[in-house]
């Protein structure tokens, strides 16, 4: 029995075309709640990035790919990146090796709005501010999105200690804590409200859900997710767009 699901945000909810929930996906969300269902989210965005029809009506919140979990009760998990492994990571920005766009608990930044920056701010129908750089240093770092390109990512942790890289898009990776990831933050979600890992589903399109996938007994790849995605879980649904959530839980019974 399927006792919680948990949701990525862009390309899973979310329509990339639209950056709205289609209204199957709202029917299958309202009717799983309605059978006792847990509904989290799961995803790289920070908290005040959650647009209005996600911010409320979840039972629980994976955020900033696992680094800040929260419910209506409390913040229940909070691992913000080393402060030797963003003074390196500042370090490199200053040396332009990359661009980033720096999250932290209260706010996001880019330390400059490149083409690549802006471009990824209209995929997810967000807007992006420019700051300093030493910003980065007024609180806590949970998660910078460094823009290298597929394969540059050695060029980060060859000069930090303990950060890990995942991504969901070709313009830039999510650099997080190594004792981070969505994984780290099903696994709290799930031992907060009781529930095994084989009584979970997982929903998602992108690199960094497949260790959200490893964390559950149930995986559905969307029919717009990468490959790679496609290929390690149980289930492959139609696109986004398609009333892909809702077929899925139809076809798993959960609706």
């Amino acid at each position: 029995m399927i006792k919680a699901a948990f949701f990525d945000i862009d390309g899973t909810l979310l329509s990339f075309e639209t950056h709205t929930m289609p209204e199957s996906t709202k029917r299958a969300l309202d009717r799983m709640r309605e059978s006792g269902i847990k509904t989290v989210i799961s995803s790289g965005r920070p908290p005040y990035q959650l647009p209005p029809s996600i911010r409320e009506g979840f039972d629980a919140y994976i955020t900033l790919n696992g680094q800040l979990c929260y419910d209506s009760d409390d913040v229940f998990r909070s691992c913000p990146i080393a402060e030797d492994d963003v003074r390196a990571i500042v370090d490199q920005v200053r040396a332009g090796l990359y661009d980033v766009l720096v999250l932290q608990r209260s706010r996001a930044f880019a330390n400059r709005l490149s083409q690549r920056i802006v471009t990824n701010a209209r995929e997810v129908g967000l807007e992006y501010q420019q700051d300093d750089i030493a910003c980065a240093f007024d609180e806590p770092v949970y998660q910078f999105c460094a823009y290298v390109e597929p394969g540059e990512e050695h060029l980060i942790t060859d000069a930090t200690h303990s950060v890990a890289h995942t991504r969901w898009t070709h313009l830039f990776c999510d650099v997080i804590p190594r004792s981070g990831g969505k994984n780290f933050g099903v696994k709290a979600v799930l031992e907060r409200f009781g529930i095994a890992p084989e009584e979970a589903v997982a929903f998602g399109d992108g690199e960094n859900d497949l260790a959200m996938f490893e964390s559950v007994g149930t995986s559905v790849a969307m029919g717009n997710a990468w490959d790679s995605v496609k290929e390690r879980a149980t289930l492959v649904t139609s696109h986004v767009d398609d009333d892909g959530i809702y077929r899925a839980c139809e076809r798993l019974g959960i609706i």
